[in-house]
Parts: C-alpha cells; structure tokens; sequence
C-alpha cells in the first residue's frame, strides 16, 4: 500500500490551505545521522567532521566512530608546546589509536594527557625516547591502553630502573616489541606494570644472555598469558622447556617462526607439556617428519592452526591430520618438491576454511576428492604449485562455492583457457557424478591474486565475471587496457588493484581504473614504464578515495606530475 506525501495546514486570510511539509538531512534526528554515518568510508566520515558545528559533535562524542580514526604523527619532535601539541589542545577529539614514527619524543605531558583519556592502541616506531619518557607516557595513558607496539627503539636501561613507578597498565593486553634490543630492565618494567597481558610478541628482536628476564616476565604472567611469539629471535630449546613448565601457565598461541636453534623434541616437550596449544606455527624450521608429526598431532588433538613445512609423508591424512578434527586453518609446504608426496584425498574436515599450500606437485584426481571432503573453505592459497592435470584444479571448485579468498600466485600452468573452458571430456576427467562449478561463477569471491601467472593475458579478465570482488592482484602479467576495461565493467566494486610490473599498462589503462572504480583505495603502478603524466591527471580528476598510491620507477613521470601527487588530500601513503 503506497504512503501519501504528508502535509501541513497552513490559514491563509480565513482560508486553510495544504503545503506538503519537506525535511532536510539537517533535520534528521541524531539517531538516524549517527547510523548513517556509521556506514561512511574513514574520509568521508573526515569530511562529515568539518561540514558543521552539529555533525561534528555527533562523530566525536561517539566512541565507536571516533575509533575509526588514528592519529598519526611523522618526522616531528614532540614537546610541550609543539605546533602538533596547539592543535589537539584546541579540539576536544578523542582518539583510540596513535601512532608515532620516526618521531623525537621528548616529555609532553599536557599532550598526552589531552589525547590518552581513550587511548586504547599506541605504536612507536623508529621513534628516539629515552626510558623516563616512555615511563611517562604510558602513566599518562594508563586507563585504557590495551596494545603497544615498540619497534626500532633504542632505551637507556639505567633511566628505567632510575624512574619511579606508581601505576599499573590494568587493560594492557597484547605487548609487541620488534626489531629492539630488549634489556632485562625493559622486562622490569613490564612485569612490575602490565599485571593482566595475554599476549607477548617478540619479532626481530634479541635479549640479553639466553633469556633468563624473558622467562621470569613470563612466569609472572603465568594467570593470564595465552599467546607468545618468538618469530626470529635466538630462542632455545632450553627456553621453550623453561616456559613450558611453568606451573598454571596454560599457553594457546605458539609462533616460533624462523627460530633456527630449535629442534624437533623441544616442540614435542613444549606440547606435551603445554597441552592447551591451539595454534602452532612452525613456518622456515625443520622439515617435519612423518613421526614427528604423529607424536604431535597425540599431544595437541585440539589443534586448530598449523603452519609447518613437511617431508617426505608416506600418507599425511593418517599419520597427521585424522587425528586434529578441529583443524580450521592449515598451512603446510612441501619441502620435498615430489609429485603426489602432499596426497590430501583422503582427508575429511567440515571445520576446515583455511588452507595454505606451498610447492607440492599434486597428482591427477587428488585435489577433487580432496574439496569434495572438505567443501566449507573461504580461503585457499596454492602458491607456487604444479599439477600433473591442471583440469582437476578446475574441477575441485566445484565444491567451493563459499570461496571468498584464492590465491593463484605463481602457478605456470594456467593460461587463458582455464578461466573459459566449461567442458569437460568425459574420458580424460571421469567426473561425470560432479556438477561442474567454474572459477568465473564463484560469486562470493573477495579475493584473487593471478601475480606472476606468465600465461594469462586479456582474455583471462575478459571471462572473470566476480560482482563482489574487492581486491586483486595481477603483478607481472601481460595485460593491456583492453582487459582492464572488462575487469572495471564486470567487478565496479574493486578497491585494492596492484598492476605493478604490469610493462604494457599505459594512461589509457590507468583512466578506466581511477574513473569507473568509485571505491579505489589502493592503486600499485610500480614499474608500470609506459605511464605519463597524463596518468597523474587521471589520478587527479577522478580519484576522491584513494589513499595509498605507489608510482615508484615509473621514467615518464616527470617531477612536477610527481609533486601533482603530492598535492591529493586523500593520499595517505605515496611512493613516488
């Protein structure tokens, strides 16, 4: 039943007469501006802060919407009464997220006392701050810090142990440090004010001696640590064995990535001693062996995520996987490089929705029976793989009909033809009891990355029909504007596009990208040698969301169209 426009009467010299009443977005109430305005992209929801007096205290006396935005400061010294410090000292903003880099931080507490109220994420990279600063800042931001990330800094160790502490980081839940030199005061300081964390992550980093500050922090934590990274760092054996007895500690997160000195029975004594791990990942360690993964999959049988690097496997699926029935996420390469030696057919998992796997061979039928089994994936990477039936790669999608992530990277065997070809012969590919489902009509798909496929061509965009498609990657592929064309008609929702060493690209290509794609957030044109300035003009004119740009070795940018660039207002990181 259609609604009737309303009206309003209005007396006229004794007469009444009927206007139809109008209402403007001004006169919205803030209910129904604030659901709008949750549903703004970050720039616009900028641009709704500067349209009037109104708006503007709709978006900061809302915490949610305020938490979309991170203040970020570069290149600058922080000091009380820097230009940064008059500014924020001026508006009332409130901001959860900070981050600093290659800044000097020098002690600002009427800085961070007007932005550290709400402040829930605080990241310092390549920052200069001594040890009484840093005191400093995280005291004035006490209340509601949950992350912090240190990463390239240097302390002075005798000024942390020289400063008093008279607070505690009582929400403090994930602690990051990378690339640092982490001194025993530094795990001091931490173990004294951070009472509640629950992840730790050491990346890049290094400590002194072999660690003996970096087990007691963790035995400090024992009630409510739950997640430790060690990824490239010098850690031990004798280090994991020393974490894993200590007493209430219930681990379920283990990244171990790239530790180099750890061996096969430090991981099963970790497992057999933490039993509660969930996720373990093992990637650029050793080759697992068939053994060791038995005893492993009995000590964690509630594995969920896996990432390790196997052997020679006589059979995979009953030495390993039938026994981890939670499984959702794997990712597993294939040390061996041996046809058929990743033999996945027999393994049956409805949880299983992640799946990473690098540089097996796989022979023919195996991949089919192997998606019909585990047909609930939305994401699937097969890196660098080669296949002794290419056909049957097109045939397992059949079963993937919820795929939202495929990854392609590096596979030499596909050509134009795997995308157009809806035919099988039934004598070559024996599947006549599977409805054939292809790659094109996977209508859920976020996700493609076709980097460095060398065979594909034009005619493979010309057949990708995906209306949701979001992100794609087509690195080193000989594409021309031809097919760009066809992608910006048949996927309008792109937003990531990385054409970078993409040589035949040219102004052409790049104006069907920045003009039909409304939503264009990131644009990667490294290397892309035909483009001119004509490509900056493009850019310009048409681009109102776009902001991350790289146009890094492009010769025929000259460097006024370079410092055109520079001049977008949506462009947060350019690389030209």
């Amino acid at each position: 039943m259609d609604e009737s426009p309303s009206v309003e009467s209005v007396p006229t010299g004794g007469t009444t007469t009927t206007t139809p009443s109008t209402t403007t977005i001004q006169s919205l109430p803030t209910e129904v501006l604030t659901a709008i305005f949750h549903h703004l992209r970050v720039p616009d929801l900028a641009s709704v802060r500067q349209t009037c007096r109104h708006w503007y205290e709709i978006v900061i006396s809302n915490r949610t919407l305020m938490s979309r935005f991170v203040l970020s400061m570069r290149n600058i010294r922080i000091e009380d009464g820097c230009e940064q410090c008059r500014v924020l000292g001026g508006t009332r903003s409130t901001f959860e997220k900070v981050c600093l880099k290659t800044c000097t931080v020098a002690p600002a507490p009427v800085l961070w006392r007007t932005i550290g109220t709400q402040l829930a994420e605080l990241s310092l990279s390549d920052c200069t701050i001594n040890g009484q600063t840093l005191v400093g800042v995280l005291r004035c931001t006490r209340d509601n810090l949950r992350s912090l990330t240190i990463k390239s800094i240097k302390l002075d160790d005798h000024l942390i142990y020289e400063t008093p502490i008279d607070f505690r980081l009582e929400r403090l839940q994930t602690l990051t440090i990378r690339s640092s030199f982490v001194y025993d005061a530094l795990f001091h300081l931490f173990k004294r004010i951070c009472p509640n964390l629950k992840a730790i992550k050491l990346t890049f980093s290094s400590y002194e001696r072999w660690g003996e500050e970096l087990v007691s922090f963790v035995a400090t934590l024992r009630a409510t640590l739950e997640a430790i990274t060690l990824s490239y760092t010098k850690a031990t054996g004798v280090i994991l064995q020393q974490i894993g007895r200590i007493e209430q500690l219930r681990l379920r997160k283990v990244s171990l990535k790239s530790c180099f000195a750890i061996k096969e029975n430090d991981i099963l004594l970790l497992a057999r001693l933490q039993p509660t791990i969930v996720h373990l990942n093992l990637e650029n360690l050793f080759s697992a062996s068939e053994q060791f993964l038995q005893a492993l999959s009995a000590f964690l049988p509630q594995m969920k995520r896996i990432k390790l690097r196997v052997a020679r496997i006589t059979n995979l699926h009953r030495s390993f996987l039938a026994n981890m029935p939670q499984l959702n996420y794997l990712k597993i390469t294939d040390a061996t490089q041996l046809k058929g030696n990743l033999d996945l057919s027999a393994y049956e998992n409805p949880a299983l929705e992640k799946l990473f796997v690098s540089a097996a061979m796989f022979s023919r039928n195996t991949l089919p029976r192997f998606f019909e089994r585990c047909p609930n994936i939305r994401s699937l990477t097969l890196y660098q793989c080669t296949y002794e039936n290419i056909h049957d790669l097109q045939l397992a999608f059949s079963h993937l009909k919820g795929l939202e992530y495929l990854n392609l990277q590096r596979t030499i065997d596909i050509g134009d033809s795997f995308f157009n070809r809806d035919v099988f012969d039934t004598i070559v590919m024996p599947f006549e009891r599977i409805r054939f489902y292809p790659i094109a009509n996977l209508r859920k798909l976020c996700y493609l990355n076709l980097s460095h496929c060398r065979d594909l061509s034009d005619q493979a965009l010309m057949a990708l029909r995906f209306p949701l498609l979001k992100k794609i990657d087509l690195r080193g592929l000989h594409v021309t504007e031809a097919g760009i064309a066809s992608l910006v008609r048949d996927c309008p929702h792109l937003e990531y596009v990385l054409v970078d060493a993409c040589k035949r690209i040219c102004d052409q290509a790049v104006l069907y990208l920045c003009r039909d794609l409304h939503s264009l957030r990131l644009l990667n044109l490294e290397s892309c040698k035909a483009i001119t300035d004509q490509s900056v003009e493009h850019i310009v004119r048409h681009c109102r969301s776009l902001v991350w740009l790289n146009a890094l070795n492009c010769p025929q940018l000259s460097e006024e169209g370079k410092a055109r660039l520079r001049t977008v207002r949506t462009i947060r990181s350019l690389h030209v």
